[in-house]
């Protein structure tokens, strides 16, 4: 298809997400006044680049040995005497993200928090074209008003915030997109992982149609209080998980959100019955229905379970699939896995894995175990994908594997992942012995499955490029919703 531009719509926005305010600030620390020494601090390093080295199959995957050896040498030469934990973790940070993999971070100590002093910016921001606006504002002062240009915050332009923000997110392949998402979407996250928790801030702003720079003092706010103001000033703000609904019963057109691919709920639903009992639920509703147009959305799905990329996709597959073609394990990855004094598990592990090289392990997909379709509710009409820089991980999978089977029309941004597959699958978490800092490594190497060879492109691009235009965004208009409703009914 060819790529069109953005149109204008008179359709309402879908309710957007007050659990993006939760993620906001359920993440926000209160950051102490301890520090490490250098030479603590060089330790902790060494010993972040120890392990990695031992268990990740990402190592010089994106970037050479030279390139990784000059990164952390290039940050051990240029330490100060003394470092604060968030200056600590910044840079290892630094030296995690970059290797240019989401799903290997570094991550604050948990106990590194109080949960009184729990605080964060209250105001939520969009970028549109070169300029940024309040999106939300969550501060008890609401002569924000939403619409208005943000300028600086405590003197600090906020462009000059935003292009610091992005050096946080170390994404697939230096994904671009994916790293503009993040530093927009959690800028008061950001923001406290930068500068730490105030008390309050001054902003300075313009209000819409004035060219006069106001600067306001803004309080800091619970993730309590911020919710509570977020559900009462603005109406439709709240995105449940797997929801459903019928958009246009004349035109058959239904949309079903995926926020996510893991149903949370009853904590002790591992097998994930909720998930496959409300898809199951949909997918007969949908049959019911008779519905001729399905708009799936996985704007901001940051993954979960691949078990469930197979229970959505059964329903929408045009034939038996599998999900993973090779997934590789090195050995120190394997004995952790599947240690040798726990017999049982270690025969498993033996049994599923088999011995690639002297340090790696190997798991072929068997194409004589793929998933069937859905015996009930199989739908084979039209699907339309909503994607964006935060769909990743699981999502990137599903969207991948989508493509592949030319099963859906995409629309939107280009998604966070790659599609060759990803480092996940398992996980450890080195704890630093000085900071209390933790390295969060992949230990698995997951290649997709894509028999047909459909994408070309290292992401899966959209068919249709969509961004919200300025006018969409004061009228709270949703730009990829409303393009995907114009495409269906001008057919």
């Amino acid at each position: 298809m060819t790529p069109k531009k953005n149109k204008n719509s008179k359709l309402a926005l879908p309710k957007l997400m007050v659990f993006c305010v939760l993620l906001i600030f359920s993440s926000q620390l209160a950051f102490g006044q301890k520090t490490i020494t250098r030479e603590e601090f060089k330790k902790d390093l060494a010993s972040a680049k120890k392990n990695i080295e031992k268990y990740h199959l990402g190592l010089y995957y994106y970037e050479s040995k030279e390139e990784f050896e000059n990164r952390y040498k290039a940050i051990v030469e240029n330490l100060p005497e003394k470092l604060s934990i968030l200056e600590a973790y910044r840079l290892t940070n630094e030296f995690t993200g970059g290797m240019k993999d989401l799903h290997t971070s570094t991550l604050l100590p948990k106990n590194f928090n109080e949960k009184k002093d729990r605080k964060s910016l209250p105001l939520t921001i969009r970028k549109v074209g070169e300029k940024f606006y309040i999106h939300f504002n969550m501060s008890s002062d609401s002569s924000l008003i939403r619409g208005s240009e943000m300028i600086s915050i405590d003197g600090v332009a906020i462009n000059k915030d935003f292009e610091s923000f992005q050096n946080l997110w170390g994404t697939d392949n230096g994904n671009e997109t994916s790293k503009k998402y993040y530093s927009e979407r959690l800028f008061a996250r950001n923001y406290n992982y930068t500068y730490g928790i105030k008390d309050s801030v001054n902003v300075a702003f313009k209000k819409p149609q004035n060219d006069s720079v106001f600067v306001k003092k803004v309080a800091f706010e619970t993730p309590k209080e911020a919710t509570k103001i977020l559900n009462k000033r603005y109406k439709n703000v709240s995105r449940k998980n797997l929801s459903f609904k019928i958009l246009d019963s004349l035109n058959h057109i239904a949309y079903l959100d995926v926020l996510s691919f893991k149903e949370k709920g009853n904590k002790f639903d591992f097998p994930q019955h909720r998930f496959k009992k409300l898809l199951k639920k949909h997918f007969k509703a949908i049959q019911k229905n008779e519905i001729e147009h399905l708009i799936v959305d996985f704007r901001f799905n940051g993954g979960g379970l691949i078990n469930n990329v197979s229970r959505i996709t059964k329903y929408i597959a045009p034939e038996p699939f599998e999900i993973i073609d090779t997934t590789y394990i090195k050995k120190a990855s394997f004995l952790k896995i599947f240690p040798p004094y726990f017999l049982l598990p270690y025969i498993v592990g033996r049994f599923v894995f088999k011995k690639f090289d002297e340090d790696t392990f190997i798991r072929v997909g068997s194409k004589s175990k793929k998933t069937k379709l859905a015996k009930k509710y199989h739908y084979n009409k039209k699907i339309y994908v909503l994607m964006d820089g935060g769909s990743y991980s699981a999502t990137t999978f599903t969207i991948g594997l989508w493509k592949d089977m030319n099963r859906a029309t995409f629309i939107g941004m280009q998604p966070g992942g790659a599609n060759w597959g990803s480092f996940a699958g398992q996980w450890k978490d080195i704890k630093l012995p000085n900071s209390k800092l933790k390295v969060h490594i992949p230990l698995m190497k997951i290649i997709h499955a894509q028999p047909n060879k459909t994408t070309k492109t290292f992401f899966v691009e959209p068919d249709y490029y969509v961004e919200q235009s300025f006018d969409d965004f004061i009228k709270r208009k949703d730009a990829q919703l409303n393009f995907a409703l114009d495409l269906i009914k001008n057919k």
